[in-house]
């Protein structure tokens, strides 16, 4: 054996160990994970059907290409290849069986890389195996919409598989025939022999046959979400383009029966003739002729246009479950309300918690409280309503500081490994409950379990059963557990780090060599994939889940999250954007939890129980828990699905049932002030404990909407969950006319003199100021708006806190240190209330105007003199007698 030959196997060995290796070490700690949860033949089942799919798949292609190749290889006489020996220059011929092998390298690598490329097959297989009818049958094509989520996705990529196929056979047989001489150009002309010509218009045949599927395809497409109006049906689809998908699919099965014929004809006039048509007539059904009507066309027919739109309507709100889930009802709300129903705003809005609006605010504020600089943190802050001992329930927030290690990466000195993986910083520090009304305290009130209803100045760490937290909700490195740290009970217990060669696969697919030296022993644990949203990633592939919230249930940290199942294929439905991507279809199908101590992690459906959704998890060895077995506890804290809610309240802007035919927008609250310039259009939604109508209180989450010109609101959509833990949607709509929109009243709130004044006195010269964003709420016979306004004397060294709060509410304005005493103020026909806020606002209009005044008076300003006079005169209570704007 040469040294060249010697040198080849070893780097074929070294690269074949090296990616091998990462790709058993990455499979058996996956496998070790998961035996570890108890899930090892779920697990197995799942990477078999996978593997075995896939194994398919490469077979499939290699046989497909091998017929290729071989079939260029039988063409073949002999292949000479240039040979020096000595000063000699030879042709040597190239073995027949060396050519055999060539031939059947390429067609298994062509075949690999097919396999690699679709590698998302087995999912789409799975899906349309395990989908069940949802029995909504569009009324087009007579398809279930079933069919649109689940089989239509696999059939598409069916389709593309076919295709590549069939271009890349048509690319590979006309290279080799090219490079072998079967196929040459001389004397103006193309030469092709027999056996070159018959395979490839063979190939070609099978492409128009797999066009002509594409075609067929296509109509169901465009049913299926890829119309003309951001989804739905258009008149020219329904007038064009589906059927011209069906008289293209004929004609493309014409022109392969047309190329199958040209074999005996031997005339390439025709074959060039054919497919000539095919993509003229192609270009002319599918995108020329669709414009050209829409252009020429005029106006469509009314009863047409009205049909289409009823069934987008429908098919909208259906797709995302608002087509019988949402109740409609006018309210008999006032713009103009009674002094007692003013009053009476301060106690319906005392539970609107700031903080739900700036969570961000709050973590700095707790960072500053608990004054530990040990260690970097991310915060996870939950705002829900926990009920009191003896007292009505309050709104909460639930913080649990976490190691943020992206904060370490960032800092000058690291701490050693063994303090991240092991030590205290590994895991999440100890959950706190603060107050979280809106009725305004300069600093943070910290509770206490049980009763969440004793006040503290100072951090409370809420009560653990079983030691430390070692799930959290950001991201997280593996930690490891030492032997005398007993398992956690009904949680795993970790993987056990073993011998060497157990440990080098941990270590090469984690990627953390600390794991093969002394810093670890045989007698450790391995905790891995310890975020809940990798962990749920990983257990639940079918499913997109929401970002964890921490509950407190029976004294223990309990990380919640809603799961959904999105598509964009639901029939005649317009699309709308859901975390970033365009969908029809969404449900919240699913309520995942892990205990934050022991990991125990649970499936649950929520009720209504789909199953669609149940179905989808069988495919992955995944048995959901019904929903009625639900905990009382944990249905308490059920909240509405966030990300649902902003999915429904835009599409109900645009399609919310009703004969109509006006057009709703989702209002947007853009402060105006240049600090909040970076937040344009946010929109202005808000949870608040309220009872709506004749119901109980409960956790609403509320967003309004306005007309399309934005000149009024016109309803609100609000969305709480039922006792038994199912969405319930409402839309309230209001008085027509009779409410600004949020955008309006962030313009007056921006430039009301007590709000600004509010602003100045709470900042001071050397502070910050953040504004929350406005929220329109129905309380007490009208709509009031809210806005909290954060601020922090020393914008270096002090967090924001909240300082005031602003409400509009029956025509008035006014500005104070919580909802009550502003609710109060106005009822007692003050525009601005009384307090340490106004008496500071009054003293900061003073100093300004004085300032402006000195100003003036340096530069010779005398026009700006005399309106800073004027202004100190009314900082000062020396104003004239007369009419005073609020």
């Amino acid at each position: 054996m040469t040294r060249r030959r010697v040198a080849g196997y070893a780097v074929a060995a070294v690269l074949i160990a090296l990616f091998g290796g990462r790709w058993v070490a990455i499979r058996f700690t996956e496998a070790s994970w998961f035996a570890d949860l108890g899930l090892a033949g779920p697990y197995w089942s799942r990477q078999l059907n996978d593997v075995g799919w896939q194994l398919a798949l490469a077979a499939g292609a290699a046989l497909w290409y091998a017929a290729q190749t071989f079939a260029v290889y039988r063409s073949i006489g002999a292949v000479h290849l240039p040979r020096r020996v000595g000063d000699l220059e030879i042709a040597e011929a190239v073995p027949r069986r060396t050519l055999r092998w060539i031939a059947l390298g390429l067609a298994l690598l062509l075949g690999i890389v097919t396999a690699v490329t679709f590698a998302d097959l087995p999912d789409l297989i799975t899906l349309a195996r395990h989908a069940t009818p949802l029995g909504f049958r569009e009324p087009v094509l007579g398809r279930d919409a079933s069919f649109y989520l689940a089989t239509l996705p696999l059939l598409e990529t069916l389709h593309l598989i076919a295709l590549a196929l069939v271009l890349f056979g048509v690319f590979v047989a006309g290279a080799l025939y090219t490079l072998t001489g079967s196929i040459t150009y001389g004397s103006r002309r193309l030469k092709v022999t027999p056996h070159a010509r018959i395979h490839l218009v063979v190939l070609l045949a099978c492409l128009a046959l797999v066009i002509a599927w594409g075609f067929q395809l296509d109509a169901y497409g465009i049913v299926g979400g890829g119309g003309g109006a951001n989804g739905a049906l258009t008149p020219a689809d329904r007038a064009i383009r589906l059927p011209a998908s069906a008289a293209l699919a004929a004609l493309a099965l014409v022109v392969a029966a047309g190329t199958v014929a040209t074999l005996r004809l031997k005339r390439a006039g025709v074959l060039l003739a054919a497919w000539a048509t095919l993509a003229v007539v192609a270009v002319l059904g599918r995108f020329a002729a669709p414009y050209l009507w829409e252009a020429w066309h005029g106006r469509p027919d009314p009863e047409i246009t009205l049909a289409l739109g009823q069934w987008a309507d429908r098919y909208s709100r259906a797709g995302l479950g608002v087509l019988d889930a949402v109740s409609e009802e006018r309210l008999d709300l006032r713009a103009v309300v009674p002094d007692d129903s003013v009053r009476a705003l301060g106690q319906e809005l005392r539970g609107v918690s700031p903080w739900s609006l700036e969570p961000g605010l709050l973590e700095a504020a707790l960072d500053a409280a608990l004054a530990d600089s040990a260690r970097p943190r991310s915060w996870t802050v939950t705002v829900d309503v926990y009920a009191s001992t003896g007292a009505p329930a309050r709104p909460v927030a639930i913080a649990v500081p976490e190691t943020d290690p992206l904060g370490f990466e960032r800092a000058q000195r690291r701490p050693d490994w063994t303090a991240l993986h092991r030590g205290p910083l590994s895991w999440a520090g100890e959950p706190v409950a603060v107050a979280a009304e809106g009725d305004g305290a300069e600093s943070l009130v910290f509770l206490s379990r049980p009763d969440l209803a004793t006040g503290s100045p100072a951090p409370v760490p809420l009560a653990r059963a079983a030691g430390r937290i070692r799930y959290v909700a950001h991201g997280a490195d593996p930690a490891v557990v030492g032997p005398d740290e007993a398992a956690p009970p009904a949680g795993p217990a970790g993987l056990r780090l073993g011998g060497l060669l157990r440990r080098l696969l941990m270590a090469w697919a984690l990627q953390s060599p600390p794991l093969l030296d002394r810093r670890t022993s045989v007698a450790d644990r391995l905790l891995i994939w310890r975020d809940v949203p990798r962990r749920l990633e990983r257990l639940y592939p079918f499913a997109s889940f929401d970002a964890p919230r921490a509950v407190m249930l029976g004294g223990r940290l309990v990380w919640v999250a809603d799961g959904y199942v999105a598509s964009e294929r639901f029939p005649l439905a317009d699309h709308v954007t859901w975390n970033g991507d365009a969908v029809s279809y969404l449900r919240a199908a699913f309520v995942a939890t892990v205990d934050a101590v022991t990991g125990q992690t649970r499936l649950y459906l929520r009720p209504p129980d789909l199953a669609f959704a149940a179905g989808l998890a069988a495919g992955y060895g995944t048995t959901p828990l019904p929903s009625d077995s639900i905990g009382a506890d944990l249905r308490a804290h059920l909240d509405y699905p966030a990300q649902l809610f902003t999915a429904q309240v835009e599409m109900l802007a645009r399609h919310r049932g009703d004969a109509a035919g006006e057009r709703w927008v989702t209002a947007a609250a853009a402060p105006e002030d240049a600090k909040n310039a970076e937040r344009p259009g946010e929109t202005a939604s808000v949870q608040a404990p309220l009872a709506l109508g004749a119901g109980a209180p409960a956790l609403w989450r509320l967003a309004p909407l306005a007309d399309a010109a934005g000149n009024a609101l016109v309803a609100i959509v609000a969305g709480a969950a039922r006792p038994d833990g199912a969405p319930a949607l409402r839309l309230l709509r209001l008085p027509a006319g009779q409410f600004p929109t949020v955008a309006a009243v962030a313009s007056r709130f921006a430039s009301a003199p007590a709000v600004v004044a509010a602003v100045a006195g709470a900042a001071g010269p050397e502070g910050a100021v953040r504004r929350s964003v406005v929220c329109a709420l129905p309380a007490a016979g009208t709509v009031a708006y809210l806005q909290f306004l954060f601020a922090s004397q020393r914008r270096t060294q002090d967090p924001l806190m909240l300082r005031a709060t602003a409400l509009l509410a029956d025509g008035r304005l006014g500005v104070g240190d919580g909802v009550a005493s502003v609710a109060e103020a106005l009822a007692a026909g003050q525009g601005a209330p009384a307090g340490s806020v106004a008496a500071a606002a009054s003293l900061t209009e003073a100093r300004a105007a004085f300032a402006a005044l000195d100003s003036a008076s340096r530069h010779g300003d005398w026009a700006g003199f005399a309106r800073a006079y004027e202004a100190l005169r009314r900082a000062l209570g020396n104003a004239p007698a007369g009419p005073r704007r609020p």
